[in-house]
């Protein structure tokens, strides 16, 4: 799927909500956030609070849509960015009906490119709950390490709980690439 990714704007919130609320069943396992009371409110505050974090860095936010269409699939960013140590998190999410179509592995592989070129990340990590498959495969698609299970990693609905936690670095660029000629 030809994809782009693209910093979050005024007007994207009703498409965040609508792609959410498509979601919540295949998301809400995953992402505390995620639930039936999500409401347009919850996607304006995401929305209007992107470029605060952004300029702050701190969470680089980017909307993943499809270029002939320009729908709205889903959500891409690094966040979690300790700057002293140039680490940042990779997290995503791909709307119900745009899953297994590879979007999120092609906006994923453009987000890492973005974090190693643009902001100089020398580490990124994906974590993720030990049976969020759909995370997992993504992540070993794109060629991560697997550097094992950190206990206590993710704190999901009210419980730490422990996480298969995957990295990349700049070296690994070469390989992200090949797997773009192969798409």
């Amino acid at each position: 799927m030809d994809i782009n990714i693209r910093k979050f704007n005024v007007g994207d919130a009703p498409k965040l909500y609508a792609a959410v609320k498509e979601s919540v069943a295949h998301l809400s396992p995953w992402l505390c956030w995620c639930t039936p009371a999500y409401s347009i409110n919850d996607a304006e505050f995401w929305v209007n609070t992107a470029e605060t974090e952004w300029n702050a860095g701190h969470d680089f936010r980017f909307v993943i849509e499809c270029n002939l269409t320009k729908k709205f699939l889903g959500s891409v960013a690094i966040n979690q960015v300790i700057q002293q140590h140039k680490i940042g998190n990779l997290g995503y999410w791909i709307r119900q009906s745009e899953l297994n179509q590879g979007a999120c592995i092609n906006a994923a592989r453009k987000t890492i490119e973005y974090g190693f070129n643009e902001l100089q990340l020398q580490r990124i990590e994906i974590c993720a709950l030990e049976n969020n498959t759909a995370n997992i495969a993504v992540a070993e698609k794109l060629g991560a390490t697997y550097e094992g299970i950190l206990r206590n990693k993710l704190f999901h609905n009210g419980n730490s709980y422990p996480a298969k936690c995957y990295s990349l670095i700049p070296s690994d660029l070469s390989t992200l690439q090949a797997y773009e000629k192969i798409m």
